[in-house]
């Protein structure tokens, strides 16, 4: 294998590693909507409901960056096993309203570059939703 397909390769295998991000986001996107309830059943509390609806929508927030790495995955494994079709790829990207325009074309290198944040952004959506959970609890 040439080290192009190897660069699309472990650009696959280090966008699943979002996953387990993801595992853990919607736990804790699960004890958001508890919180929520539980607020709910107080009369009085707007603070705790807040928080825990924000951590809600943090949790939302890494689902679409985690849906968006798993496509990525998939396509970036197709690359390294069939090798890249990027023309190909950009006009069904562009068709179905996946891509802007302004992407088409770039270069591997910009492509994994951009991939590669998508696990970032995951990881700070789920830091996010930790942080307004331990705030939720202690403002309960």
């Amino acid at each position: 294998m040439n080290g192009a397909r190897q660069a699309l390769l472990l650009t696959a295998v280090l966008l699943r590693q979002g996953e387990r991000i993801d595992r853990l986001s919607r736990a804790l996107t699960v004890l958001s909507v508890i919180g929520i309830a539980m607020a709910g059943a107080r009369q009085g509390t707007w603070l705790m409901p807040s928080l825990s609806g924000a951590a809600l929508l943090a949790g939302l927030v890494e689902l679409w960056f985690a849906s968006r790495a798993a496509l990525d995955a998939a396509l970036y494994e197709d690359a390294a096993r069939d090798g890249p079709d990027w023309e190909g790829l950009d006009a069904a990207l562009l068709r179905l309203g996946l891509m802007p325009e302004g992407k088409a074309g770039r270069p591997a290198e910009a492509r994994i570059a951009g991939a590669l944040r998508l696990p970032r952004w995951q990881a700070g959506a789920l830091l996010a939703q930790c942080v307004l959970l331990v705030l939720a609890a202690l403002a309960r």
